[in-house]
């Protein structure tokens, strides 16, 4: 159930080109349940406005709440959220969103993001994780950005290729010549990569709204997806 909560910062850095990592400690109530994959709104001081962020902590750590924050030197909400300091107290409302980790299902799953769309995977895989629910099936992260220096928490998701079988992290990059890794648009890559059948498959996937629905496409009606099992949500993230 959705109830405001009050925090207060404690620790805050870039953990890539323009994303910011911020640490909140839970004060009242001190402890959260949430699930993975779900966001939560940061009333804005002086104002009756909320910005609207995913959660990219995992559920297993229910007394504090890491948020990524792509600057934007337009948006009141990220505006804010870097000009916190350590101690800085802040208001949330938390849990929001129905396209939360189906962890009972026990799928493959596929998850494809977007530059900072990567904060509502982050909390999935972080949690699959530490429950050791990464081990026995099939996992395939895309993570599409610009620039190299764009992506997040690559030397992790190689960990994690190394540590399960059945891991395959695969970023891929729009705007970079000297890459040798994959290139072009997200979709283009999920599209060329992955398989015809993906029925019985769970897909998330965050970023922008119209690569949201190209992905959806692609996997729907190009793969075999069944629509009831792909997850984003449609929110304001400025």
């Amino acid at each position: 159930m959705q109830a405001t909560h009050l925090a207060k910062v404690v620790s805050s850095h870039l953990v890539s080109k323009g994303i910011l990592l911020i640490e909140f400690q839970l004060v009242e109530p001190a402890q959260v349940d949430f699930k993975a994959g779900q966001y939560l709104a940061v009333f804005l001081p002086d104002s009756d406005k909320q910005s609207y962020y995913s959660i990219a902590s995992s559920p297993n750590k229910n007394s504090t709440v890491e948020l990524l924050v792509k600057e934007d030197k337009l948006g009141a909400g990220a505006s804010y959220l870097f000009s916190l300091k350590d101690g800085d107290e802040v208001q949330f409302a938390m849990p929001m969103g129905d396209a939360f980790l189906r962890e009972d299902r026990g799928s493959n799953i596929v998850f494809i993001a977007g530059a900072s769309g990567a904060s509502y995977i982050r909390s999935m895989i972080h949690y699959l994780d530490e429950a050791d629910q990464l081990a026995g099936r099939e996992v395939h992260y895309f993570l599409g950005a610009r620039e190299e220096d764009e992506l997040l928490e690559i030397d992790y998701m190689h960990q994690l290729a190394k540590k399960y079988a059945g891991f395959h992290f695969i970023p891929a990059l729009s705007d970079q010549d000297d890459w040798d890794g994959h290139s072009g648009l997200i979709t283009d890559v999920v599209n060329k990569l992955m398989g015809d059948d993906l029925s019985g498959w769970d897909a998330y996937s965050a970023g922008s709204p119209a690569m949201v629905e190209a992905v959806a496409k692609t996997l729907i009606e190009g793969k075999s997806l069944a629509a009831k099992n792909f997850y984003s949500d449609f929110y304001n993230p400025e």
